[in-house]
Order: C-alpha cells, then structure tokens, then sequence
C-alpha cells in the first residue's frame, strides 16, 4: 500500500528533512534543482539532479541542498516492495539511479495520476497503487546490470513470507516468535536465522514493523480511535501504541495523521 505522496518545491538547504528511521520503502526523486540525502555519521553527500534514490525501512538518513535554489522532488513510500527489488537494495544498501528527462517527467505524471486517490481513497485505489509500485520497481530493476537482478523467492525467503502473513493475520493476538515459527512449521532458532539471512535483522523487529505499518494503514484509512487502533494491532492500550509509535517514528499518532499528507518542509502542487 501506498503510505506516503511527496510532489512539489523543497528549500533543503534553508530547513534541511531530517527522519528518524523509516517505516517504509522510499522512492525520492528529484526532477529539478539539487539535493543529496545525509546519511546517519555522515556531514552529507555530493549534490545531485536528475536522480532517483530508493531506501529500504529503517534508513534514517535526511535530506540536503542548495541553500539558494528549490528542488523540485517526488517521494513515494510503500510498505513493501516485489522481492526482486528489496533483495538488489539489500545489497547494496540503497539506490542511487539517474534519471532521463522522460523518466522525471513521468515520475511527476504518476504522482499527479494518483494524488487524488491518495487523498481520497475508494476501493480500486490500492490497485492503482500497485501499478505504481510495479512501475517504480521495473523501472529501477532496468538501470542495475541485467546478471545482478535476484532470481525469485528462495525456500528461506518463502519461509520468511509465511511467517509474516501468519503474523500480520493476526496483530490482535500479538503472536510470540514462537508462535509464528510453530505456524510455520520450522523451530524458533530456524526462524530467526532465516529472517537475519533473507531480511537482514531478526523476527522481533520485522514483527514489530509489520505492526507499526498496520496502525499507519489504519489511521490513514479510518476515522478509528487510537484505543481501537491499539486493540486492532494487538498493543495493551493506547499509550503503548503512542509509546511505540514515538519511539519509532519521532511524532505521536496524532501528529502523524494530521501531517501524513503534507508531510514536513512539501509543498504540494
């Protein structure tokens, strides 16, 4: 699903996008001007145009740019991304890809194409938005070298998805790493050496993003309290959904569902 849609003006120079980690998939575009991401230890990067950069979640690097130029950006986020894509990223740590004056072009088309669904969701919406998402993925799959583009799903990364699904049907209960590899069919220490092996870090924390992405799914398309939200998602009340939420994401839920459209430092368009 579509979590985020970035379109317009950004003067990162002047108030520099700082993030905690990232929740989400990011494909961030800048179409015109400047900008390079600041990477966590790291003063900046040299300023590029013309360039795509897909981050996988947890990545908390901000952004930068010419102190006296805008930059004109696209930026979507996802939940999750095809596994060819999420393998390639993995690998190299993010993406850095350039971008030809019909690709910004049709990167700016699609977020338009789409703004009004994303803005008012109905029940062919999420549709849409995986054709974006196939759309994106193609599109940086095709400037990697053709022999580097993962192969499909490995018996491990099978086992991965399972268990995921397994959890992710059903938050309310806040299933145990044990539970899930019990679902599974495989032991705990199994389970949990796949997960570092195919995603790069452990169940509990894979579970808890899932979790996390379930909340923001909901609170973006429901009108639901927070107390609900909790329950749905399998925290013991509120305030541990909020504690985990800040912990996570830097704001409160509140916060976040009365900016997710605008997002910090955009300027739609």
């Amino acid at each position: 699903m579509l979590r985020y849609l970035g379109l317009g003006y950004r003067r990162f120079g002047i108030t520099p996008l700082k993030s905690p980690p990232r929740a989400n998939w990011e494909f961030f575009a800048v179409v015109s001007g400047l900008c390079a991401p600041v990477l966590p230890g790291e003063s900046g990067s040299e300023l590029k145009a013309n360039t795509l950069w897909v981050f996988p979640p947890g990545s908390a690097h901000g952004w930068s740019g010419n102190q006296r130029h805008r930059a004109y950006i696209t930026a979507f986020h996802f939940g999750v991304v095809p596994v060819q894509l999420e393998t390639a990223v993995r690998e190299r740590g993010h993406l850095v890809l350039p971008l030809e004056a019909g690709e910004r072009k049709r990167l700016v088309a699609l977020a338009k194409e789409i703004r009004p669904e994303f803005q008012q969701p109905d029940r062919l919406s999420n549709l849409k938005f995986q054709g974006v998402l196939v759309e994106l993925t193609l599109h940086a799959l095709r400037k990697l070298p053709l022999l580097k583009v993962p192969l499909p799903p490995s018996p491990a990364r099978r086992t991965a998805d399972a268990a995921m699904a397994r959890y992710s049907a059903d938050l309310g209960a806040n299933l145990s790493v044990a539970d899930v590899a019990r679902a599974v069919h495989v032991s705990v220490s199994t389970l949990r050496r796949v997960f570092h092996a195919t995603l790069g870090e452990g169940p509990i924390r894979v579970f808890a993003r899932l979790r996390l992405e379930a909340v923001m799914r909901l609170m973006a398309e429901s009108t639901l309290k927070l107390e609900e939200v909790a329950e749905i998602c399998g925290y013991s009340c509120a305030s541990d959904l909020c504690r985990s939420f800040k912990t996570a994401m830097g704001i409160t839920p509140a916060q976040w569902r009365r900016t997710r459209l605008s997002g910090p430092g955009y300027i739609r368009k």
